[in-house]
């Protein structure tokens, strides 16, 4: 085997990826499909890492790349800096060392064990109403080793998500709103969204963690409402457990619509756009839900969306106040009370919102530049 196939391999470091020669070497850990693969719109993450990488190149350092799970043992002290989150951030700060690197911790959640317990909540709940247990629809974290050690922190989302990272160091905290990945023009769209029966129709669109993202609750608050409708995006093999669950809701009621998975560069994708006013997640922890990005940002929908979603909305969206049915509900009579002006007002504030504060230029900026601030202070 050739020296750049083994070097491409997942859990192998891929070095200098600009081929440039700053003199200075950062360790980007992080997921190195898309360095080893290319671009892909399957999810904001691979975008995210190609960021990172951008963002060292433009500070002048070497880049070289590690996949977040690698094991690989390997000498920390060709770097001056190491940057990302995983297996290798972790392990850094249990090495024996005279001189250590800088460290940067990237988190792309709330704090883990945050996060953890409250998906266990929601496990609760479901187990509660219907008697069936479904980790598999909820997201069980690890790590925590360098979020106290790190020189700094990038967390992913709003200040409610950095917030739950600040009682445990007292290095700096930058937090970092996500970008949406555009694929189609927003205004189109808003000309051609047909107001007076799209309000009646409420988009569910994310991937695994079914419990956990709050589907339970949005199915059985539509499903009391026959005269709403909602249309739920996602691939839900892996979640047998909750699909018997909910096959009620899913499959028998008749303003429920599963139309499976959506790729948001597929032709469908602004079609479905184009039908609903409104992009509902009843999270319980998030970094910067992508999902709800993706939605609003190509859009306009105006969010519906919990404060865990880590994403400010503004007088535009619409705040569910707790991850229950109940409060799905008022938030749902809350969106049929709007006039169509406001309906209207609130799309297209939506859609200027997530373009301008979301965008990838935007995410690019404030990445590099909470880099440098935290590298620019003393060791």
């Amino acid at each position: 085997m050739r020296l750049a196939s083994l070097l491409k391999r997942k859990g192998g470091i891929i070095p200098n990826v600009f081929h440039s020669a700053h003199g200075r070497r950062a360790l980007v850990s992080t997921l190195d499909w898309p360095f080893r693969k290319g671009f892909s719109y399957k999810h904001n993450n691979l975008t995210e890492a190609l960021v990172m990488a951008k963002a060292f190149q433009e500070l002048a350092y070497d880049v070289d790349i590690i996949n977040y799970d690698s094991d690989l043992e390997f000498d920390y002290g060709a770097y001056n800096v190491v940057f990302g989150f995983g297996n290798p951030l972790e392990k850094l700060f249990l090495k024996e060392a005279r001189r250590r690197p800088r460290a940067i911790l990237y988190c792309n959640s709330q704090h883990v064990p945050t996060l953890t317990a409250l998906s266990m909540q929601r496990l609760e709940d479901v187990y509660r109403k219907r008697g069936v247990w479904l980790p598999a629809s909820a997201r069980i974290g690890r790590g925590g080793i360098a979020e106290g050690a790190a020189d700094g922190l990038l967390v992913l989302g709003n200040e409610i998500v950095a917030d739950s990272f600040r009682h445990l160091t007292r290095n700096p905290i930058h937090s970092l709103p996500l970008c949406f990945l555009k694929t189609v023009e927003a205004g189109p769209i808003l000309a051609e969204r047909p107001l007076d029966e799209a309000r009646r129709h409420f988009i569910w669109f994310a991937g695994s963690g079914l419990v956990h993202k709050g589907l339970d609750l949005v199915l059985e608050a539509i499903a009391a409402h026959p005269d709403l409708h909602l249309h739920v995006y996602g691939d839900f093999r892996r979640e047998a457990g909750f699909v018997q669950a909910y096959h009620h809701e899913l499959f028998e009621c008749p303003n429920i619509h599963v139309e499976g998975f959506l790729a948001i560069e597929s032709p469908a994708f602004p079609a479905a756009l184009t039908r609903s006013a409104f992009m509902i997640c009843p999270s319980c922890s998030e970094g910067s839900c992508s999902s709800v990005l993706n939605i609003c940002g190509n859009g306009g929908l105006v969010p519906i969306i919990t404060a865990q979603c880590g994403i400010d909305i503004g007088d535009f969206g619409i705040l569910v106040g707790s991850t229950t049915v109940q409060a799905v509900e008022a938030a749902l009579f809350e969106a049929g009370g709007l006039g169509l002006d406001e309906l209207d007002r609130r799309q297209r504030a939506s859609a200027a919102h997530f373009q301008n504060v979301h965008s990838l230029e935007r995410f690019q900026e404030r990445m590099t530049w909470s880099i440098q601030d935290i590298l620019g202070r003393p060791q």
